[in-house]
């Protein structure tokens, strides 16, 4: 595409917005959503402002025409201009935080809540979900088939380690592999029994289109947060299909440059973006303390070259244990299909576990060595792998903003690498990415996942807001005295503040008498799910969705109605 022809298309993209007359079954406009995602791109200039994106803008201006039709189909009609922003906040919880959001995202959609929503922001396990999700354009109308999908991958007992070790190798090759890597194609991948080669850019069409929220992930810089802690927006980093962003210093590079080199805002080197396995990997990289984490990534680690001198048949009851206790299985057997490895359990004929029986109680290079890689590959990843444990290295990225003048003032620009982690860590609920002033967002849907006490991302927050003059509703103590017994929904209102509604995953409503016992039962560190509780954690989530759905109409209600109110005056 020439350049004259380039700006052409942007100028459709910024003015030939969706509205409602042409949301449906126009020729035109589907041809232009299809290359609207193609004009953002530019050339890999990094962006230095706070506006949103015009990626972000085109994607929630049409989305506001659906949010529209939901609102007068649900009995609160409003203008265009009074369409309310409303976030979804997905905390972090593993695997537990990525079925629950499923169950919640469905939940509303069967009460026709969810195409209210104009943000879905997420943090670890959470953005597993959401990454999953938005590899469909049309998403939200397919959840109930997506949902049974989910439920047989994650059943799975087995992953391939030729898989794993291929990318692994492959990975090891860059000057800034990292622990992440390994995380990303063995820990992650094991969970979720997928290894995504798709990019992030890739979703533009569907957070463009209308069809669905616009999806924002949530990272930190671990050296900003050790540093000035959670409470400084230096400290956080957010990732949309449009861009990757330094929240505090408004700095953005296209998203399908992230990861490359750049000295004083100049590109010097473009380098592959980034799979979507790997920022899974990044995202969801803290399930457990640094001594969880530690142990978990050595015994897969040192598992993959000695072998694994047990493993244990599937069981209905039961999760069966690999390399790591409760950890699905390694095999080294094909999937069907699959020349690159297996996902699912062997055939019959294999033994107990996955491995056959003339592979069984081999290490990994006896066994692959010759077929994926070279001796010199292994003992590339072996000493980087073994260097970042001893100095705890995660989630390097070549630094966007190293040497550039515009930061003169900022340490930042002095390092030509940074480390981006689990937003856990910081604030287990992206609030400070959906907080931006410039998304405008009136209502926030907070979902607890989490492993703390279910208050705790909340009261964060409020420090966090008092400390950056950022509106946010006071956060009455005298409510949240039952940590361990909460309630199925609270509600935070404020002059000038977006409101709050938050749900802690299990509650003394949906489980009572319970709630400890399932706290403890679906834990962050559990890495298998048979399908049975799976069921059971889907169901969990719905229930605060469907025991509530009447209290978040009427505050969609209100807010509409004050927001009527003020264009009036």
């Amino acid at each position: 595409m020439t350049g004259t022809n380039r700006e052409f298309v942007h100028t459709i993209v910024v003015t030939r917005q969706v509205t409602e007359d042409t949301l449906e079954d126009d020729p035109f406009v589907m041809d232009f959503l299809e290359v609207s995602s193609e004009t953002v791109k530019g050339e890999g200039k990094i962006r230095i402002s706070h506006e949103l994106s015009e990626g972000e803008k085109l994607g929630t201006s049409n989305r506001k025409v659906r949010v529209k039709k939901c609102l007068n189909s649900l009995g609160i009609p409003c203008n265009l201009d009074d369409v309310p922003n409303i976030a979804i906040l997905g905390a972090g919880g593993g695997l537990r935080a990525m079925i629950a959001l499923h169950g919640t995202l469905q939940e509303l959609q069967n009460h026709g809540l969810l195409d209210t929503i104009m943000y879905l922001c997420g943090v670890s396990g959470s953005t597993w979900c959401m990454s999953s999700l938005y590899k469909n354009g049309d998403w939200t109308e397919k959840l109930q088939t997506l949902e049974e999908s989910m439920c047989a991958r994650l059943s799975k007992y087995t992953w391939s380690v030729p898989k794993a070790t291929k990318m692994l190798l492959e990975a090891a090759k860059d000057e800034n592999y990292s622990l992440t890597e390994f995380w990303a194609y063995t820990v992650v991948y094991g969970m979720l029994h997928e290894l995504d080669k798709g990019h992030l850019s890739e979703q533009q069409s569907a957070s463009e289109n209308g069809n669905n929220p616009y999806p924002i992930y949530a990272a930190v810089d671990e050296r900003s947060f050790s540093k000035v802690t959670e409470y400084s927006p230096a400290t956080w980093f957010e990732f949309t299909p449009h861009e990757a962003s330094f929240l505090g210093y408004g700095a953005s590079v296209p998203m399908e440059y992230f990861g490359s080199e750049y000295k004083n805002g100049e590109l010097k080197e473009q380098k592959e973006e980034k799979s979507m396995s790997y920022l899974q990997g990044l995202w969801g990289s803290a399930i457990g303390s640094k001594t969880e984490n530690e142990k978990v990534i050595k015994d897969i680690f040192f598992g993959f070259f000695k072998g694994e001198k047990e493993s244990h048949s599937p069981s209905k009851e039961s999760c069966p244990e690999g390399i790591v206790k409760g950890f699905p299985v390694p095999t080294i057997e094909p999937e069907a299909g699959d020349m690159e490895g297996s996902l699912q359990s062997d055939p019959a004929g294999a033994s107990p576990g996955g491995f056959s029986p003339d592979t069984k109680n081999k290490s990994i290079t006896e066994n692959i060595k010759g077929g994926v890689g070279s001796v010199v590959d292994f003992a590339r990843m072996w000493q980087k792998t073994t260097h970042g444990l001893l100095t705890w290295k995660w989630g390097t990225n070549n630094n966007f903003l190293y040497k550039c003048s515009a930061f003169d003032s900022t340490e930042l620009v002095k390092d030509k690498v940074i480390s981006l982690v689990d937003a856990g860590i910081a604030i287990n609920c992206a609030f400070p990415l959906v907080l931006r002033p410039e998304r405008k967002v009136k209502l926030i849907l907070s979902f607890d996942y989490g492993p703390f006490e279910p208050f705790k991302a909340l009261k964060q927050t409020a420090k966090y807001c008092k400390e950056n003059c950022i509106p946010f509703p006071e956060i009455d103590e005298k409510l949240l005295q039952e940590p361990d017994n909460p309630s199925d929904c609270y509600i935070f209102r404020g002059e000038g503040a977006p409101t709050v509604m938050h749900f802690p995953l299990f509650n003394r409503v949906n489980c009572p008498a319970y709630v400890t016992e399932w706290r403890i039962r679906f834990t962050m560190l559990r890495f298998l799910y048979h399908v049975g509780d799976i069921t059971k954690l889907l169901q969990s989530a719905r229930l605060n969705v469907l025991n509530n759905k009447d209290k978040i109409l009427q505050e969609i209600k209100y807010i509409v109605a004050h927001s009527s109110k003020e264009a009036s005056s």
